[in-house]
């Protein structure tokens, strides 16, 4: 039995220990509502899928003779989380309408994925007379048998929502090794394979990705302040704040590269085309780290140390610093339990080696 497994099955007795099956509450109404939703945009756009469950849902509530009052939904909402503000809406409303006795949904996992929080969600509604009814799940919860089920098919569906997580994230991972970037494309770029995989994406330098290089080139000068810089991205029609110009100039994208969680940080070389040279990107990075501030450089710029604070320390992350001593000079790391000093001419010396691979 897999890990995730056993933890949805541990989380379904830990439901049924904690519920208890209260005998379920009725409301005198017999009126509903009826929830929908989808995942995704794309979903909603194209697939046709909330059509569909509204259609079904109304059938059901007309063949069981139940009044639906009013819809909710309707869109795209994740069922990871309750927190879903159409969600919480329709739960907001059924609450305060005593009439309402249903909340009718196509199947379980469009009302919730969180598994034993969905568990105890709906024993809370039905303590207030309010219970769920799914179109293609009959189920009896009058009983405490039906009940249980219930609470299993919200544990299901959280271990199925688990489980396409993880290959999503090994998916991921396997395209971001190859060189591909699998997010919302970076501003100063267009994918013209928008509708594919991202193994098929075609990504190009755009119009606003060449005043973007020019800022990177006025960076790397270190003669502007960000202020500056961004006021001359402004006048090309190029509006972002100081928070965005920074996660600009220090994207490893920009430089052809891409990196993330998912592959450890590790410098991978894209499959795209570098809007900016190395070189560029890292004296951009020298300057607008040395004083975050304004992003203006002091005097102390080393050429002896160039992947200072660019380079970072595997196991901790940290960013490397850079001194000079009898001559020498060598990259160390502050702030750890294990002190680093590294010959700056050795690293320097690896780093272009890796580069040279490429």
């Amino acid at each position: 039995m897999s890990k995730s497994l056993t933890t949805a099955m541990e989380q379904m007795l830990e439901a049924k220990t904690v519920l208890q099956y209260n005998p379920v509450s009725r409301r005198r109404g017999s009126s509903a509502v009826i929830y929908t939703r989808v995942s995704s945009l794309e979903q909603a756009q194209n697939n046709g899928s909330l059509e569909i469950q509204k259609k079904h849902c109304s059938e059901y509530a007309l063949r069981n003779k139940i009044h639906v009052k009013e819809f909710f939904g309707g869109t795209y909402e994740s069922a990871k989380t309750d927190g879903r503000k159409e969600f919480q809406r329709m739960l907001s409303y059924v609450k305060s309408d005593k009439a309402i006795s249903y909340i009718i949904v196509f199947n379980l996992d469009r009302f919730s994925r969180t598994g034993s929080s969905a568990a105890k969600l709906s024993e809370d509604l039905s303590k207030q007379g309010i219970i769920i009814k799914s179109v293609t799940q009959e189920i009896d919860t009058s009983s405490a048998s039906g009940r249980f089920q219930e609470n299993f098919f919200h544990l299901i569906n959280n271990f199925d929502n688990q489980l396409k997580s993880e290959r999503t994230k090994i998916n991921t991972r396997e395209v971001m090794m190859k060189g591909y970037w699998p997010y919302t494309t970076p501003i100063g770029y267009e994918n013209l394979n928008k509708k594919q995989r991202a193994c098929y994406h075609k990504l190009v330098i755009t119009d606003e990705g060449m005043e973007i290089k020019k800022a990177f080139h006025l960076k790397a000068e270190g003669k502007l302040s960000n202020v500056e810089i961004i006021e001359k991205l402004r006048a090309k029609g190029i509006r972002i704040g100081k928070s965005k110009f920074q996660w600009i100039i220090t994207n490893p994208f920009y430089a052809g590269y891409v990196t993330g969680n998912l592959v450890n940080g590790k410098l991978i070389k894209g499959q795209h085309p570098p809007l900016v040279s190395l070189e560029t990107f890292m004296k951009a990075n020298e300057i607008i780290k040395r004083n975050n501030r304004i992003g203006v450089p002091k005097k102390s710029n080393h050429p002896e140390v160039p992947l200072k604070v660019f380079a970072k320390d595997a196991k901790s992350l940290l960013p490397f610093t850079g001194y000079e001593k009898n001559g020498y000079w060598y990259y160390k790391l502050k702030e750890t339990a294990e002190p680093v000093n590294i010959n700056a001419r050795k690293l320097n010396d690896l780093f272009l080696k890796e580069l040279a691979k490429f």
